[in-house]
């Protein structure tokens, strides 16, 4: 749930940015800055369309979502389950920072802790089996 959440999130800062960066006039070559944008939001869809898939897979259905002053709650249903769940600011800007780099293609290493046994890529990104 938090996956999908927030790489939903994360699409739109990437659309945000692209459009900051076309419409700057800053960047001789914004092209190459919003082909890499580009490329980024094709895997964030990727994982959205992955996540959608389990949900599917799963009977999980998300029926509404409000950004509040604390952070972002949402409410789903499984299996006849009528659940919340909520995040904090806090948390989904961490989380983010580390999915936006995850599909800009940058090293995410740090963000892994090899003191846990089996921790070879940040949990919150590895793909749903479907």
């Amino acid at each position: 749930m938090k996956r999908y959440l927030v790489t939903q999130m994360v699409l739109t800062a990437f659309d945000r940015d692209k459009g900051n960066i076309q419409n700057s006039g800053f960047f001789k070559t914004p092209s190459l800055y919003t082909d890499l944008i580009d490329k980024a939001i094709d895997e964030a869809i990727k994982e959205i369309t992955s996540v959608r898939k389990a949900f599917k897979n799963r009977g999980i259905k998300v029926y509404e979502e409000r950004k509040t002053k604390l952070g972002v709650s949402a409410k789903f249903l499984c299996r006849g389950y009528h659940e919340p769940m909520e995040m904090r600011w806090a948390f989904i800007t961490a989380e983010a920072t580390v999915l936006m780099r995850l599909f800009l293609g940058l090293d995410v290493g740090h963000y892994i802790n090899p003191s846990i046994p089996g921790d070879k890529e940040p949990k919150l990104f590895s793909r749903v089996d479907t």
